[in-house]
């Protein structure tokens, strides 16, 4: 059976007292509380699964037919939109499979009110942050690196992409990608390939230079389908999309979970 979350765990997690819980909880406005602790005190709450004993009877089951937001930047061009929507087409077949619905949430940094929890994809980690902050619902970052324990990150193992790439071609070759909004990721992409060549918007494509092409965006196979020199490894976007699912029902259950961090190939 597992272990009845107390407002002693959550002021633990949050780093203050039971008493500042307890304020916070039931909105005491004689008392002085910053709105970061505001914000701490509610994430460790929805974390954690705590419900005082006044809401015992709201105390969460099985989860059936929940709502998965997915939150994209706003400002996508054609290339990048192409993008989100192959990573939004696996998520809707696999919330589809889960018995759950999605809906695409405004590109803005507001109280969510739609969904049982937020799938942001393509952000910075600004940006992911400034949704945050507006909300207490779960909430998880794809292809952002995020290095914070309220929150899962999911981005793709870029290590083991290269050893595939490694392997299949035996020969030089390049990496070929849209390139992620987060700086953190860039960087990791220029530290696991020798050669790389970031795809921007369309106009890039006819300026990627001849020879051997690792690619992970499936919008990509399609772009460059005159070349014959082209591997895209199967299924990413779709294992992609099973994480994203399977960390929003672990989110949603409030089971414990030391892991937040996952790496797909």
């Amino acid at each position: 059976m597992n272990k009845k979350v107390t407002i002693k765990d959550v002021a633990e997690a949050a780093g203050v007292c039971k008493a500042t819980v307890s304020y916070v909880l039931n909105d005491r406005k004689d008392q002085k509380i910053s709105e970061e602790t505001k914000k701490k005190v509610w994430q460790v709450v929805n974390m954690l699964g705590y419900r005082p004993n006044a809401f015992a009877q709201n105390m969460r089951t099985a989860v059936a037919r929940q709502m998965f937001g997915v939150y994209l930047p706003s400002d996508l061009n054609a290339l990048e939109r192409a993008m989100c929507l192959d990573f939004l087409e696996e998520l809707i077949a696999v919330a589809r499979e889960e018995d759950a619905n999605i809906v695409l949430l405004p590109s803005v940094p507001e109280r969510v009110n739609t969904a049982d929890a937020i799938v942001t994809f393509f952000l910075t980690r600004e940006q992911f942050f400034a949704l945050g902050e507006s909300n207490f619902i779960p909430i998880l970052s794809v292809d952002c690196r995020i290095d914070d324990a309220l929150f899962f990150e999911i981005a793709p193992d870029y290590a083991a992409l290269r050893a595939q790439a490694d392997a299949h071609f035996q020969a030089p070759y390049r990496y070929v990608c849209i390139p992620p909004r987060d700086e953190t990721l860039k960087r990791e992409i220029e530290g696991a390939f020798e050669n790389v060549t970031f795809v921007r918007g369309l106009s890039d494509l006819a300026s990627i230079p001849e020879g051997n092409c690792f690619i992970t965006q499936t919008v990509l196979i399609e772009a460059l389908s005159g070349r014959k020199d082209v591997f895209c490894p199967d299924g990413l976007e779709r294992r992609t999309a099973e994480r994203a699912a399977a960390c929003i029902r672990l989110a949603l259950s409030h089971e414990p979970c030391k892991q937040h961090i996952f790496r797909v190939s």
